[in-house]
C-alpha cells in the first residue's frame, strides 16, 4: 500500500467512526478527492500526495461542519459533527483520544518525546504499548506527563513503567552526532525539524508494532498530523494513529514520557561524565557552559554535545 492509499484508509475510517459517509471518492492531479457529507451538509476534502509527504485540504466556506471535519483529518475529536455525534457516539469509559473509536480494543500505544528543546543533549523518542490492565496499574502508581514530574521522581518511575511493560516498548535516541547528522540531511533535502520528529516517532512506533502488534497508537500532536502520517512505515500504515493536543493525558502517552525524559536524563549524566562539565537542560543559560566547552574541547567538538542548528549556536 503506497502513502495516498494508506492516508486515504485512514481518513476512511475515521469518517465512518464519526458517522459520516463518503459520496464522492475519485482521482485529482496529485492526488484523490472525496465529498464527504453527514446527511444534511457536504464538504469536499483533498488529499495531495507530493515531494513533502501527503497534505489534506478541506474545501468550502467555514461552517460548524467543516471545522468538525477538518478536525477529524488532523486527529481530533470534534465538538460536534452534526447529527452524528449525539452523546450516544460517545462511547463512556474509553481512554483519552479513542472516546469516538467504536472498534477500540483497549490495547494502544503511546508516542512521545524528550529533548526537543533542549540544546544539549540528545533527542529521545518512546513507544509504549498497554492494554487496560496495564493502563490501569501505570495510573494508580502515579504515573503522569513527564513534565509534571520532578527529575528524581520521573527517573524512578521509568523502571516501574519498564518492568511493567517488559518487551512492549521502545526507546529511540539520536545522541548529539546522530542528530546534527539527521537534521543537516533533513535540510539538504527541503525538510525541517517537524519532519525529522515525524520520522522518528514513525520510527520508533514501527520498532514497537514488529516486537508487538497491535491496532491503534496515540500521539501527542507537535505539527500538522500528516507530518506523522507521511512517515508512516509498513506496519504503522496498517493501524489507526490518532494525534492530538495534551495527549499525554493518556497514560500510555505519559508512559511514553517519562521512558523518553528518563533516557535524556541518563544520557545528559554520561555526557557530564565524560566531558567533566554538567550541561544545562532546556536552551536558557546555555551560551556559556558552550563557551566553556569550545574553550577545553574546540569548536568542532560542540557537535558531541549540542544540537547545531539551535539560533543558540550562532551566539557562542
Amino acid at each position: 500500500m503506497d502513502i495516498l492509499s494508506a492516508r486515504l484508509a485512514v481518513l476512511s475510517e475515521r469518517f465512518a467512526q464519526a458517522g459520516l459517509k463518503i459520496t464522492v471518492d475519485k482521482p485529482i492531479n496529485y492526488g484523490r478527492q472525496l465529498k464527504v457529507s453527514d446527511g444534511q451538509a457536504t464538504v469536499t476534502v483533498n488529499i495531495y500526495s507530493g515531494k513533502k509527504g501527503i497534505s489534506v485540504v478541506v474545501g468550502g466556506s467555514q461552517s460548524p461542519f467543516k471545522t468538525a471535519v477538518e478536525a477529524i483529518t488532523q486527529g481530533q475529536v470534534p465538538a460536534a459533527v452534526g447529527a452524528a455525534t449525539e452523546k450516544s457516539d460517545v462511547i463512556a469509559g474509553r481512554p483519552p483520544g479513542f472516546e469516538y473509536v467504536k472498534d477500540f480494543d483497549n490495547k494502544w500505544i503511546g508516542l512521545d518525546e524528550s529533548g526537543k528543546g533542549d540544546f544539549f543533549g540528545p533527542l529521545v523518542v518512546a513507544a509504549v504499548l498497554v492494554d487496560e490492565q496495564a493502563a490501569r496499574r501505570l495510573t494508580s502508581g502515579g504515573v503522569k506527563d513527564s513534565k509534571a514530574l520532578s527529575d528524581v521522581k520521573n527517573r524512578a518511575l521509568a523502571e516501574r513503567i519498564r518492568e511493567e511493560c517488559a518487551g512492549r516498548f521502545v526507546e529511540l535516541e539520536w545522541t548529539p552526532v546522530d542528530y546534527n547528522e539527521m537534521y543537516s540531511q533533513f535540510s539538504d533535502a527541503g525538510r525541517n525539524l517537524n519532519h525529522l520528529l515525524a520520522y522518528s516517532h514513525a520510527r520508533a512506533l514501527e520498532s514497537l508494532l514488529i516486537k508487538e502488534p497491535a491496532r491503534f497508537a496515540l500521539a501527542d500532536q507537535f505539527a500538522h498530523e500528516r507530518f506523522i502520517q507521511a512517515e508512516l512505515m509498513e506496519q504503522g500504515r496498517t493501524i489507526t494513529l490518532v494525534q492530538m493536543h495534551k495527549a499525554e493525558r493518556n497514560v500510555a502517552v505519559a508512559a511514553a514520557s517519562i521512558l523518553a525524559r528518563d533516557r535524556f536524563l541518563g544520557s545528559m549524566a554520561a555526557l557530564a561524565a565524560q566531558f567533566g562539565i554538567t550541561f544545562p537542560k532546556g536552551a536558557v543559560n546555555v551560551v556559556p557552559v558552550a563557551r566553556d566547552f569550545v574553550c577545553k574541547y574546540g569548536k568542532d567538538a560542540l557537535k558531541q554535545v549540542c544540537k547545531l542548528h539551535f539560533k543558540t549556536f550562532e551566539q557562542i
